[in-house]
């Protein structure tokens, strides 16, 4: 991970040595701190009296929100999405302020609300959770040629590691508050839902032939290398 030159905030400031106890002497400028040569760009101070750069953190915010007794709720969601809205007080924006960055939340699959999508969508049923899994692929928007290329490259991909493609859901957005510099890149998304072959079948629901765990994460981890270096996409495969 590269570390960027601009690296020290507020928190990182109040944990530095900002006064010599021999000269009294206050540091105002980046280079009246002795700098550790072996961090990238001498971003990092060097190590001096309690003061040890090992510790030192990325400044993201991150909050956590859960059921106490791990009851599924919207709720969970709603207040998660609050929770992200309050991040604007730290500066959460892209170099375009009209942007953020980045920040989102992140959920559990809920198998559920996929198994509706997938027989409405891509008229298959999902197997049980734990054989399958969801991917998250993201292509050049209005390109119906090579949406079609990299997705019939993905399923041969799939199909020579014994996976199977049971179809693609295009992911739902809504665009309309992202500023000129997000939107001229916006992707469109697609979700592939993949299975083991020998465990599904070749039909529209699952045979429930013998199904190995272990076989279907390693081949999904050989499928998001491979397909990756030859589609030149970024993406995410996450079992369910």
């Amino acid at each position: 991970m590269a570390i960027s030159p601009n690296l020290f905030d507020d928190h990182h400031i109040s944990s530095l040595p900002l006064v010599s106890e021999e000269t009294s002497t206050t540091y105002n400028g980046f280079h009246d701190v002795d700098r550790d040569p072996n961090s990238w760009a001498g971003s990092l101070p060097a190590n001096q009296g309690l003061y040890n750069n090992e510790n030192e953190k990325d400044a993201c915010g991150v909050g956590f929100i859960c059921h106490i007794k791990g009851e599924q709720s919207h709720k969970i969601v709603s207040d998660a999405r609050q929770l992200l809205c309050a991040m604007t007080h730290r500066g959460a924006t892209g170099a375009d302020s009209r942007d953020g960055d980045g920040a989102g939340v992140m959920t559990g699959i809920p198998h559920q609300f996929f198994k509706r999508e997938a027989e409405r969508d891509i008229g298959c049923v999902l197997p049980t959770p734990g054989e399958y899994a969801v991917g998250n692929v993201f292509f050049k928007a209005n390109d119906p040629i090579q949406l079609q290329s990299h997705q019939s490259v993905f399923a041969t991909i799939a199909s020579h590691l014994g996976l199977r493609v049971l179809g693609w859901r295009e992911v739902p957005t809504d665009g309309t508050i992202l500023g000129p510099a997000a939107s001229s890149k916006e992707p469109a998304i697609y979700q592939p839902f993949i299975v083991l072959r020998d465990n599904y079948g070749d039909g529209n629901t699952s045979q429930n032939g013998p199904f190995d765990a272990k076989q279907l994460e390693r081949q999904l981890y050989v499928l998001r290398k491979r397909a990756t270096h030859t589609m030149f996409v970024t993406f995410n495969l996450s079992s369910q």
